[in-house]
């Protein structure tokens, strides 16, 4: 994985151009284009990992099906929506069984393997800068920060944008694949444009959850590049956000999410 800091907002959007050119120079080069993805972290200290691999490191893809098995028929019984799991998308060496039921598990918060992605450098942006001042990431004398942007006490210099330029990365003993956004699932799934993407190894006639960041770069499959930006520069980014109408609840929805962005236009950005 490629990093790079850089000193302002505007040297990302610079990114994005350049990004876009490599783009178009893949596909006169080989007749198909790569796309991009986007994941925005408020920390450029944390690493690109999955909500499963933060607490449970290798389990196998049948372990992990044989728990969400289980939570389905809690989930059915509590919303009455009900899902397939036996539907597979064949990725080629395997086929991954539940796709759906486990994309709208991740957006409700149960550990997952998926990483969720957006298709939006912008909406990216919004969940980097949105984060800076979560209780994950700042303490005050000891006591946890609770999340808010009016807070100016911060202990992170850089937040991150990952941006994954791939059609397939493949390193000698793993694999990312990328799982396209066409699916019913999560609302939030559709105001997000979100898309997801699986790393995995083989092993022992099993198929194991392996770590985004072990791949090694493969220039003809694709390259993942974290972007460090300024925390200086949330003010700015937030404000241009808010005017492309990139807010909590243009992405959430939710009465919390409308609290939140009624909060950030009166009084954090006037």
């Amino acid at each position: 994985m490629k990093e790079q800091t850089l000193k302002s907002w505007e040297d990302f959007e610079q990114a994005l151009v350049e990004i876009n050119d490599r783009r178009e120079q893949f596909h006169k080069r080989h007749g198909y284009k790569l796309y991009p993805h986007f994941r925005g972290v408020s920390n450029s200290k944390y690493h690109l990992e999955s909500t499963l691999d933060r607490i449970k490191k290798g389990m196998s893809l049948s372990d992990y099906h044989v728990i969400i098995k289980i939570i389905h028929k809690h989930v059915v019984t509590c919303t009455g929506k009900e899902w397939n799991l036996e539907t597979k998308v064949n990725l080629g060496r395997f086929d991954l069984k539940a796709y759906e039921f486990m994309a709208y598990l991740r957006h409700d918060g149960f550990p997952s393997p998926l990483i969720d992605w957006t298709k939006s450098p912008y909406i990216a942006a919004f969940f980097a800068f949105r984060d800076i001042y979560s209780e994950a990431n700042h303490k005050k004398d000891d006591v946890f920060v609770a999340e808010c942007p009016v807070l100016r006490d911060i202990c992170t210099k850089y937040v991150s944008i990952f941006c994954g330029l791939w059609n397939l990365q493949c390193g000698d003993k793993s694999h990312i694949y990328t799982l396209g956004h066409t699916i019913a699932t999560h609302r939030n799934h559709y105001l997000q444009q979100s898309e997801y993407s699986i790393c995995v190894r083989e092993g022992n006639k099993n198929i194991y959850f392996a770590n985004h960041e072990d791949i090694e770069e493969n220039k003809e499959e694709g390259v993942l590049i974290k972007y460090n930006i300024p925390v200086s520069e949330q003010q700015k980014v937030l404000k241009k956000l808010d005017s492309m109408n990139i807010t909590a609840y243009s992405l959430f929805g939710s009465k919390p999410s409308l609290m939140e962005t009624l909060a950030l236009r009166e009084i954090v950005l006037k």
